[in-house]
C-alpha cells in the first residue's frame, strides 16, 4: 500500500493538478489547497483520498452505463492510493503516510459524498459510483473517503501507508 499521486488545487475546479508533495496541516487540510481551512476545524472534510482502482473500475465496460478514462486528481482527490481498500476501512482508520519521525497521519471520518459542483460530473459516473448493501439498495458512494489530519507532515508519491484500524469496526457512514 502506497501513495501513488498526490494533488491540490488553489482554485475552485473539478480536478486537482499533481504535484511532487502535498504538506499536511493539522486540523486543517492540504497547505495551499483551495479547500485548505485558515484556521483548526471539526470537519471531516479536509483531505479526499481515493485509491487508483476506482480509475481502473470506471475505465471498464459496463452495460449500463459508459466507461471513464480517468487519472489522479481527475476526481478532485487530494492523495490517490495504490494498493488500499479505502471503502472497506473502518471509521477512525488512521492512515499513516511513511515510517520517518513526523510522518503525516489522517484520520478517516467517512465516504465522500458529493454535494457540489454535480452538474459538472460527466454523465453516468456518479452511477457508476454508487456503492449498494446486499439489497441492492444505495448507501453511498465509491468516490473515496474523507479525513482529518492528526499529525502534519509531507506526503508524496512513493511514501508507504500503514494502516492502524480502531479497536472497534465501525461501518464507513457519509461526509
Amino acid at each position: 500500500m502506497s501513495v501513488l499521486s498526490v494533488q491540490m488545487s488553489t482554485e475552485h475546479t473539478f480536478y486537482k493538478s499533481p504535484t511532487q508533495y502535498i504538506y499536511l496541516l493539522a486540523n486543517c487540510g492540504v497547505q495551499g489547497d483551495i479547500h485548505c481551512a485558515t484556521s483548526p476545524t471539526t470537519s471531516p472534510r479536509q483531505v479526499h483520498i481515493i485509491d487508483s482502482s476506482l480509475f481502473a473500475h470506471l475505465a471498464s465496460h459496463s452495460s449500463k452505463h459508459p466507461s471513464f478514462a480517468l487519472s489522479p486528481g481527475s476526481l478532485g482527490e487530494n492523495i490517490t492510493t495504490d494498493g488500499l481498500d479505502l471503502i472497506s476501512l473502518s471509521e477512525g482508520t488512521r492512515l499513516h503516510f511513511g515510517d520517518h519521525e513526523g510522518h503525516a497521519v489522517v484520520k478517516v471520518m467517512g465516504l465522500r459524498n458529493p454535494k457540489k459542483r454535480l452538474d459538472e460530473w460527466p454523465e453516468g459516473l456518479l452511477e457508476r459510483c454508487k456503492l449498494k448493501d446486499k439489497k441492492g439498495k444505495t448507501v453511498g458512494r465509491t468516490v473515496g473517503v474523507m479525513g482529518v489530519v492528526e499529525h502534519e507532515g509531507y506526503v508524496q508519491p512513493g511514501y508507504t501507508i500503514y494502516v492502524d484500524q480502531p479497536k472497534h469496526f465501525r461501518a464507513l457512514g457519509n461526509v
